[in-house]
């Protein structure tokens, strides 16, 4: 009995600290704290919501036409999204 009463102390403890240490309309990312709305990190778009939740989108998965590719650019981190994403150098149709 006295173990149980230990335990649920403990417990209520660290959900105390957890509920005590999130900041209000933010989220944290990689330790980081960023304030709700849109922000790019590593290729990534980052939504955070006022609730303390967040939703990213990656780069889409893209490709060229049957016979098209001519080559292929990598990751550019030092661009914004979505101009950072990889993708596939397409041959332009002729006219």
């Amino acid at each position: 009995m006295k173990g149980r009463l230990v335990r649920c102390a403990i417990l209520l403890l660290i959900c105390v600290f957890a509920q005590a240490t999130h900041l209000p309309d933010s989220c944290s990312f990689e330790g980081e704290t960023l304030s709700v709305g849109q922000h790019t990190r590593r290729c990534l778009r980052i939504t955070c919501h006022a609730d303390g939740k967040m939703s990213m989108l990656g780069c889409p998965l893209a490709h060229c036409p049957e016979g098209r590719q001519i080559g292929y650019r990598d990751t550019d981190f030092s661009k914004p999204y979505p101009e950072c994403c990889e993708r596939p150098i397409c041959k332009e149709k002729e006219s």
